[in-house]
């Protein structure tokens, strides 16, 4: 997302985001761009062991009882 900012800014002649800092230069400068690079497969593997929203789980819905009108 912030290299898609960066390049709408270089072509509108806005303001650019702000160079990484800390933490962050290893998240875009290097994981990014090798995670890319992975294989289809692999790359789903990387993101199904991650924490986050991606591993919640629907509820099942209560079986309906009469109609809904």
């Amino acid at each position: 997302m912030i290299d898609a900012q960066d390049k709408v800014a270089a072509k509108l002649g806005a303001p650019r985001p702000l160079p990484p800092r800390g933490a962050e230069i290893f998240w875009r400068r290097i994981y990014v761009p090798i995670f890319h690079r992975l294989p289809l497969k692999l790359r789903n593997a990387v993101i199904a062991r991650m924490p986050g929203s991606h591993q919640k789980t629907w509820k099942s819905q209560p079986p309906s009882r009469g109609p809904a009108v």
